[in-house]
Protein backbone atom coordinates (compact mmCIF):
# COMPACT_ATOMS: atom_id res chain seq x y z
CA UNK A 1 0.00 0.00 0.00
CA UNK A 2 1.42 3.36 -1.04
CA UNK A 3 0.30 6.24 1.16
CA UNK A 4 0.63 9.81 0.07
CA UNK A 5 1.89 11.85 3.03
CA UNK A 6 1.54 15.22 1.34
CA UNK A 7 -0.43 17.75 3.38
CA UNK A 8 -2.87 19.82 1.36
CA UNK A 9 -3.42 23.28 2.81
CA UNK A 10 -6.38 25.54 2.09
CA UNK A 11 -4.22 28.63 1.75
CA UNK A 12 -0.76 30.02 2.39
CA UNK A 13 -2.05 31.41 5.71
CA UNK A 14 -3.21 27.93 6.68
CA UNK A 15 0.21 26.47 5.91
CA UNK A 16 2.04 29.25 7.78
CA UNK A 17 -0.18 28.75 10.81
CA UNK A 18 0.45 25.00 10.79
CA UNK A 19 4.21 25.40 10.54
CA UNK A 20 4.27 28.06 13.27
CA UNK A 21 1.94 26.41 15.79
CA UNK A 22 2.78 22.71 15.49
CA UNK A 23 6.17 23.21 17.21
CA UNK A 24 4.33 24.90 20.11
CA UNK A 25 2.52 21.64 20.87
CA UNK A 26 3.91 19.42 23.59
CA UNK A 27 3.81 16.45 21.24
CA UNK A 28 4.18 16.13 17.49
CA UNK A 29 1.86 13.12 17.15
CA UNK A 30 -0.95 12.67 14.64
CA UNK A 31 -3.53 13.99 17.10
CA UNK A 32 -1.76 17.31 17.59
CA UNK A 33 -1.03 17.58 13.89
CA UNK A 34 -4.74 17.13 13.18
CA UNK A 35 -5.68 19.67 15.85
CA UNK A 36 -3.33 22.35 14.54
CA UNK A 37 -4.36 21.60 10.96
CA UNK A 38 -8.05 22.03 11.83
CA UNK A 39 -7.50 25.16 13.92
CA UNK A 40 -5.66 26.73 11.00
CA UNK A 41 -8.20 26.14 8.24
CA UNK A 42 -10.31 29.24 8.88
CA UNK A 43 -9.20 32.73 9.81
CA UNK A 44 -11.52 32.90 12.84
CA UNK A 45 -10.03 29.84 14.49
CA UNK A 46 -6.50 30.89 13.51
CA UNK A 47 -7.04 34.22 15.25
CA UNK A 48 -8.40 32.56 18.40
CA UNK A 49 -6.25 29.43 18.44
CA UNK A 50 -4.56 30.30 21.72
CA UNK A 51 -7.96 30.92 23.30
CA UNK A 52 -9.25 27.56 22.03
CA UNK A 53 -6.19 25.49 22.91
CA UNK A 54 -3.62 26.11 25.60
CA UNK A 55 -0.34 25.18 23.95
CA UNK A 56 1.53 25.35 27.28
CA UNK A 57 -0.67 22.88 29.15
CA UNK A 58 -1.91 20.86 26.18
CA UNK A 59 -5.55 21.34 27.15
CA UNK A 60 -8.54 22.45 25.10
CA UNK A 61 -10.39 25.37 26.68
CA UNK A 62 -14.10 24.35 26.60
CA UNK A 63 -15.10 27.80 27.90
CA UNK A 64 -14.31 29.23 24.47
CA UNK A 65 -17.49 27.53 23.18
CA UNK A 66 -19.53 30.14 25.07
CA UNK A 67 -17.70 33.04 23.47
CA UNK A 68 -18.81 34.75 20.29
Amino acid sequence: MNRNNTIIFKSKEHECFYREYLPKCRYQDVYHKALVYCLGIEGDTRAKAERIYDFATGLVNPECLNEG
